[in-house]
């Protein structure tokens, strides 16, 4: 064997055992120490941003206790109807809508639909079916806005007659749901 052979190749033997060391070292201890840092200066960032958001909230809070206690005393509660249970406010519903219907010769039936919650409200229906002139109809609609509480006129149907004499007044049958609203009480559904 050549001598200064076996010296070069023991050299680059060398090299490329040290370069193996080198490269053990940063995969075994450096990549893991660098990845642990980056991932902790990504923490301490998310955890500066929550810190400053949540001091934006506490400076916040006078305004927002404010813009609470002004919607816990807004008149618009009282457009919700006041009950315990939603078969009280469903009877509510139903006498507000006697009052609202009543005309002479005027046939109704009134079939309550079953209360629904939908998040801090229950939703509570009566079925209306009438028969009523387009002026009678068009009063009831306008009384319905103008009602103190909320309601909701929904699936109105009209039927009119097939044929009528001109300048007459004709009976229409009319099928509507009309909805509305109280608070959810607090212990859930009734």
């Amino acid at each position: 064997m050549n001598p200064a052979r076996s010296r070069s190749q023991q050299r680059i033997l060398a090299l490329a055992l040290a370069a193996l060391v080198i490269a053990s070292l940063y995969f075994a201890l450096l990549h893991p120490l660098i990845t642990y840092l980056n991932e902790r200066d990504e923490e301490r960032a998310a955890a500066l941003r929550l810190l400053g958001r949540n001091r934006a909230l506490v400076q916040q809070a006078p305004q927002i206790r404010t813009a609470l206690d002004s919607v816990a005393r807004s008149s618009q509660w009282s457009r919700f109807f006041e009950a315990q249970k939603p078969t009280d406010a469903t009877l509510q519903l139903e006498t507000d809508l006697r009052t609202l219907i009543t005309a002479p010769n005027q046939p109704t039936s009134m079939i309550a639909e079953p209360p629904a919650a939908q998040g801090p409200l229950t939703r509570v229906s009566v079925k209306v079916t009438l028969s009523v002139t387009i002026d009678q109809l068009s009063d009831l609609l306008a009384r319905c806005r103008q009602h103190p509480r909320f309601l909701k006129i929904e699936n109105l149907v009209v039927q009119a007659p097939d044929a009528q004499v001109v300048d007459a007044n004709p009976l229409l049958s009319v099928q509507a749901e009309i909805s509305g609203f109280m608070v959810t009480p607090s212990g859930g559904k009734s």
